[in-house]
């Protein structure tokens, strides 16, 4: 079914309210998660907001909470999150982030103690609008197995980098694994095998079939050991300078995903680098990309983040697609 985007939001917010989230924060969370599968990114949108609502319920998501800060330094802050929602937690921290880049040409915001802020490239898009590149990354739940390991005991930890351009942001959105959780049950439910090797059965064995993965709880590292090594990295820089829950700690928390770290830096980098000379550096490096030789008859080379603005003006049109069971759950709860 496809539901416009006006209806989502309307209905997301409403539902949001009714479990009590204030009016503006639920208007801020709708607006995001609906735009989220406006824009593809179905997995951390309506797919997730079920979810999001039983969280509220369970006490693991605290609504009405904004980030305190803890310490500073000059470009660098660190906040507690209070266990508030994950969305309007990382947008005040990326928005914070771009104001001490005003200031210093850099800002870096790390948070402790928040909840999962979902599509990450929203906050890479917050700093392109506001002229700068972004890079932000978060931890999460023991979810993927070190490279060599059977067991789980690191997190797919999502990373962005985000680049401004007039013709539309450069943005890379990517967990350390190969496929997202999302990205697996989205392809369970329609009945899909995944385009390559995703992760290991329960026999240890390689495969493609998402249901396999799900069961296992072993998804595959990006790039193998590489993908596993950013991985720790990762962990280590955000738990670290937020003085938060690494991935090991925020596996011991009871319920659900809850109190992760993560990081946010904003870079007003035409300080150095004038932005027509810039602009030009970027479309350069863009157009000799696509002018690449598709391997195959009949596809396309794209830089990240192009299809977006396709997909947006798409769903605009016709509507958001969403599974029929996931409305239902959702207008359950309204």
């Amino acid at each position: 079914m496809r539901i416009s985007f006006d209806e989502a939001q309307k209905t997301l917010a409403r539902t949001l309210v009714k479990h009590g989230c204030g009016q503006d924060q639920a208007q801020k969370v709708a607006l995001e998660m609906a735009r989220n599968s406006l824009e593809g990114g179905y997995t951390h949108g309506i797919n997730r907001f079920a979810r999001l609502v039983r969280n509220m319920d369970e006490g693991i998501v605290i609504p009405g909470v904004s980030p305190v800060k803890m310490a500073g330094f000059g470009a660098i802050e660190n906040y507690d999150g209070g266990m508030g929602m994950g969305v309007t937690n990382a947008w005040f921290c990326m928005a914070r982030a771009i104001e001490l880049a005003r200031m210093h040409g850099l800002g870096l915001i790390a948070l402790r103690n928040t909840n999962h802020w979902m599509r990450a490239a929203t906050y890479g898009y917050q700093a392109c609008e506001a002229g700068m590149a972004g890079i932000c990354f978060t931890n999460t739940i023991p979810n993927m197995p070190a490279w060599g390991a059977s067991d789980s005991r690191m997190g797919n930890n999502p990373l962005v980098f985000a680049f401004p351009r007039k013709a539309g942001p450069v943005v890379v959105d990517m967990a350390m694994s190969q496929f997202s959780y999302g990205a697996l049950e989205v392809a369970r439910l329609a009945g899909k095998e995944m385009p390559i090797d995703a992760g290991f059965d329960s026999r240890g064995r390689l495969t493609r079939d998402p249901g396999e993965v799900l069961a296992s709880q072993r998804i595959l590292p990006t790039g193998y050991w590489k993908g596993a090594a950013l991985s720790l990295a990762l962990d280590l820089f955000a738990g670290c300078m937020s003085l938060g829950n690494t991935v090991s700690q925020v596996g011991r928390l009871p319920g659900d995903e809850h109190g992760v770290s993560q990081v946010f830096m904003a870079i007003d980098f035409n300080r150095i680098a004038p932005a027509e000379q810039a602009e030009q550096t970027a479309q350069n490096a863009i157009d000799d990309l696509l002018g690449s030789t598709p391997a195959q008859a009949g596809t396309r080379i794209v830089y990240p983040g192009e299809r977006m603005m396709e997909i947006r003006r798409e769903n605009l049109e016709k509507g958001i697609p969403v599974d029929d069971t996931v409305w239902r759950q959702i207008l359950e709860l309204d």
